[in-house]
């Protein structure tokens, strides 16, 4: 497959998809080319079909996380892996970890979530601005927000779990 994942899907280059066409492109795709369809074909259309199940796989892993989404429509236009972060947003982290770490207690976790939440959704609303001007070196940097935001919330998730087993 030559297409890129958004062409795949018959869906626009931009971060904010339909992910009912999604879905259901995916569905639709995936009854075709599933190698459960192939069973009486040749070994050579075996390995074509499995081969593109993988890719359609990819394809929509990648484009129903909203990470993964940015990162590569990125990618596609822009040649650079990492951007560094600015040093404020490098110590709001910082302070953000010790937070985390220093919280006993259920509600002080909950908390730091919604915090959290409400600064992801702020980092995801420029990311989609930045992305439509297609600055990509500005979207880089937001994206690699989102991406401590989106392990610090699961980081949280996580303890907050623990805590109610415990």
């Amino acid at each position: 497959m030559t297409q890129n994942y958004f062409e795949i899907f018959g869906l626009p280059m931009a971060y904010l998809i339909d992910s009912d066409s999604l879905n259901k492109n995916y569905r639709l795709i995936q009854k075709s080319v599933h190698p459960d369809r192939f069973i009486s074909a040749t070994e050579v259309e075996k390995q074509q079909s499995l081969i593109k199940s993988t890719q359609v796989n990819d394809a929509y892993q990648t484009l129903k996380d909203p990470v993964k989404r940015a990162a590569y429509l990125i990618g596609l236009h822009y040649d650079q892996d990492e951007t560094s972060l600015p040093p404020e947003f490098l110590m709001q982290q910082m302070e953000w970890e010790e937070e985390l770490e220093e919280c006993s207690d259920e509600p002080k976790m909950q908390s730091l979530f919604n915090r959290i939440a409400i600064e992801k959704k702020t980092i995801e609303e420029y990311l989609q601005i930045a992305l439509n001007k297609k600055d990509w070196g500005l979207s880089l940097g937001m994206l690699g927000k989102l991406k401590f935001l989106t392990s610090l919330s699961v980081k949280i998730q996580q303890k907050i779990f623990l805590m109610d087993n415990s």
